[in-house]
C-alpha cells in the first residue's frame, strides 16, 4: 500500500480507488464481419455468453461469506463482503453479468447484420443451435 501522502481522497486507504465498469456498445461498428463469417462469430460471442452466465449461475452461493465468529463485527464484515462481491449493484458479479449481457448485445448486433447480408431468421437460429451440437 502507497503512504497515506500518496493515496487519493486525502490519504483514506480504504476508499477504493479501483473502477470496474463494464465496456458500453461501441459507437461504431468496432469490427468488419465478412458475410461468410458472421454467423460463426454471432455463434462464438453466444456460446461464450452462455458459457460465461452458466459459471456465474454456478458460483453464485459460492460467493456468500459467513461470519468468522458470533461477534456484531464478524457479521457486519461477511455482509460487507458479500455485498461487494455479490450483492451491490456495482458488485463484481453483476459487473460479470453485465459483461454477459454486452456479449448477447454483441451477437444480436451480429444477427441484425447477417440479415442484412440476406440471411433468415431461421438460418442464423440454426446457426447457433448447430454449432453447439457439434461441439
Amino acid at each position: 500500500m502507497a503512504p497515506p501522502a500518496a493515496q487519493p481522497h486525502g490519504g483514506n486507504p480504504y476508499v477504493p480507488t479501483y473502477s470496474h465498469e463494464p465496456p458500453g456498445p461501441a459507437a461504431e461498428p468496432a469490427f468488419v464481419v465478412s458475410r461468410d463469417e458472421v454467423l460463426a462469430k454471432r455463434a462464438a460471442l453466444l456460446a461464450e455468453a452462455a458459457d460465461f452466465r452458466q459459471f456465474l449461475d454456478s458460483i453464485w452461493e459460492d460467493l456468500f461469506m459467513t461470519p468468522m465468529g458470533g461477534d456484531p463485527v464478524s457479521h457486519d464484515v461477511a455482509r460487507a463482503v458479500t455485498d461487494r462481491i455479490r450483492d451491490a449493484d456495482d458488485s463484481y458479479f453483476n459487473v460479470c453479468q453485465a459483461w454477459v449481457n454486452n456479449l448477447y448485445q454483441a451477437a444480436e448486433a451480429l444477427a441484425e447484420t447477417a440479415r442484412q447480408y440476406g440471411y433468415t431468421d431461421e438460418e442464423i437460429a440454426a446457426s447457433f443451435t448447430g454449432s453447439t451440437q457439434s461441439a
